[in-house]
């Protein structure tokens, strides 16, 4: 009796503590947590692109390009001057420094994010629908985006 009130209880842990994301390990060298349902898509050299497989909410692509260490401050602020106070700063938990901004492009909405990590410059963009972007569902799927992001964790 004793095992069988063992068991239920180590059944019981193991549901609970079930997580609904996965880790991606990326080739192009970082590791990120995805939601359970998200995955990958082939896109651009270089570059990894993912979605929400239940239903299409929008793309989200990361590209992390190696650069000088001396000259990463110089391009961010450079960044920064040039979407002419569109641009927010930010910091992920992990502390890395980042900017982000957004702007309708034709028939799309794009979410922007340059992220500074170590040697590498990591930009990530997040594109739906123009007319999706006041809606309830993308806000969520922001929430989403913003903790994916927030996950990016250099090798």
């Amino acid at each position: 009796m004793k095992f069988y009130h063992l068991l239920l209880f180590l059944l019981f842990m193991s549901c609970n503590t079930k997580t609904n994301n996965n880790i991606f390990v990326s080739k192009l060298g970082y590791t990120i947590v995805l939601p359970e349902n998200w995955a990958e898509y082939e896109d651009e050299k270089n570059t990894n692109a993912f979605f929400d497989t239940t239903g299409w909410t929008g793309n989200l692509r990361i590209t992390p390009i190696k650069t000088d260490t001396k000259k990463i401050a110089e391009l961010f602020e450079s960044e920064v001057k040039a979407l002419k106070g569109r641009a927010e700063k930010f910091k992920t938990q992990n502390r890395f420094e980042g900017v982000k901004y957004s702007e309708a492009e034709k028939e799309n909405f794009m979410y922007y994010w340059y992220l500074i990590v170590k040697d590498k410059i990591f930009i990530c963009s997040f594109t739906i629908n123009l007319t999706e972007k006041e809606t309830q569902k993308n806000k969520m799927e922001l929430i989403k985006v913003n903790k994916i992001i927030d996950s990016i964790q250099p090798e």
